[in-house]
């Protein structure tokens, strides 16, 4: 996405047992570190099952590297004052020290987490004694000779969108949805798929962590979490690939035109999944592709595509939220709306008008052709207005000067972006530039229509002008 908006804290409830990390109060100038538990737990228990029968040690290693990294970067917050990039010393329990520990793992994991964000990452990796596996595990993949794809699902527009796009295009796909959730334990393995919370069975991670009192906002690492476990699923149930099913707007935009003084946001981008394919590699020996089907279309391509598929529109517009406000924050009394002014809401607005479906969807913020941003409220304003004020104003200048960028062909940022893509996708840069140029052209296409709609005079049109 844009980046405009915070990230959507995870709700906690009870820890779990864990023997991964904790996280000591050191100041932004010093490394800190994660050396024993603070209730930080991932289980990865039901990716282990689906995908093979014997008990692994490298992903019970890995589930205690990804809590470590999680602590550390919610716990030291950044002060902007002193730079953007923080020193974070990652201790955790490993059962294969020479594995961790050798210069090729610790380069690639300090090389793929500090490309997505921006900080300087070491690691101190001490010995755990192996876990006893279960002997009672069943092995659930299907026969070797069958594809399939792991995609890390977060039940939004654009992951349900490609997931129905991958299971239109063969019907013999096996499509394993790997959706962390912010929960105490995972959901019993007996009891998967009889409740379908979900339009799309999913293979579920039980990701839980108390929020310390101030924890660091912009919270870079998280697509670490998400795509590092499904690429270890795809290692594990060969043959299998990846795909990232973020849209243009998501993957390119907050590198293209980055926030303000913040690192370029890359959560998405081929530049950390190619990182991340070779850090797979070091750890399993296998060979693992990420694809990204939708890096050059814009999110209106991709909803424009899934309303000719599945004509439920109402239906599916209203079980896959886009806000990524805190829902705390963007609710009217106890009902939880979209707010309508973060980096996610203003595409979904722009890309469903440009798709040409009607958009059902609940804004706090509904009123686009208000005079004043004030009034854009339909409930009234809001008490944390001037917040919401300053997330819209970001949005809405994130959304122009990605269009922008379409009329800049000798922009520096796209070339320096487009030589970065090339690399990652292994591409020549001559079709990199083409596919960059036709994307930031459909933008604007899409873009300029949505501002004119709202209004010469509406606090839109204002914003885009600043």
């Amino acid at each position: 996405m844009l980046q405009t908006t915070l990230p959507v804290a995870e709700q906690a409830t009870r820890p779990l047992p864990s023997r991964a990390t904790r996280v000591s109060r050191t100041p932004v100038s010093a490394p800190a570190s994660a050396p024993s538990q603070t209730g930080t737990r991932i289980d990865a228990s039901h990716l282990q099952r689906y995908c093979f029968t014997s008990h692994d040690e490298v992903l019970e290693d890995l589930t205690s590297v990804l809590s470590a990294v999680r602590t550390v970067d919610r716990s030291v917050v950044r002060h902007h004052t002193k730079g953007w990039a923080r020193d974070l010393l990652i201790s955790a329990l490993v059962s294969d020290l020479k594995l961790w520990r050798s210069p090729e793992v610790t380069r690639a994991l300090a090389d793929t987490l500090g490309f997505l964000t921006a900080d300087r990452w070491s690691f101190a990796f001490t010995y755990r004694k192996p876990r006893k596996g279960d002997p009672r595990q069943g092995h659930l993949v299907q026969p070797p000779e069958q594809s399939r794809v792991f995609m890390p699902f977060s039940n939004g527009l654009d992951s349900f969108a490609i997931a129905k796009e991958l299971r239109a295009a063969s019907a013999s796909l096996e499509l394993v949805l790997v959706n962390v959730r912010a929960k105490d334990k995972a959901t019993k393995w007996n009891n998967l798929g009889r409740k379908k919370t979900f339009d799309f069975h999913t293979v579920e991670v039980a990701a839980y962590a108390p929020e310390p009192h101030r924890a660091e906002l912009t919270f870079r690492s998280r697509p670490f979490l998400y795509d590092l476990l499904a690429g270890y699923g795809a290692a594990i149930a060969q043959p299998a690939r990846v795909v990232i099913p973020e849209n243009g707007q998501g993957s390119l935009g907050g590198s293209l035109v980055p926030l303000g003084a913040e690192a370029p946001h890359r959560s998405c981008h081929p530049g950390f999944t190619s990182r991340l394919a070779n850090l797979i590699r070091l750890l399993t020996k296998t060979e693992v592709r990420f694809d990204h089907p939708a890096l050059f279309l814009t999110k209106g391509q991709v909803l424009g595509s899934l309303a000719n598929r599945d004509t439920a529109v109402a239906h599916w517009l209203a079980t896959h939220r886009s806000c990524s406000y805190d829902a705390r924050h963007s609710s009217s009394g106890k009902k939880v709306m979209h707010c309508g002014v973060c980096g996610n809401c203003v595409l979904r607005r722009v890309s469903l008008q440009s798709a040409g479906v009607p958009d059902s969807t609940v804004y706090r913020a509904k009123d686009l052709s208000a005079t004043t941003f004030e009034k854009s409220f339909a409930a009234g304003e809001p008490h944390n207005v001037k917040a919401n004020r300053d997330l819209a104003l970001n949005s809405i200048r994130s959304m122009q000067r990605l269009a922008d960028l379409a009329i800049q062909p000798r922009s520096m940022r796209v070339a320096a972006e487009v030589a970065a893509l090339a690399r990652g996708l292994n591409e020549p840069f001559k079709n990199v530039r083409e596919k960059m140029d036709a994307f930031l052209s459909q933008h604007r296409k899409e873009w300029e229509p949505f501002v004119e709609s709202c209004g010469r005079k509406s606090w839109v049109a204002e914003f885009a002008g600043n």
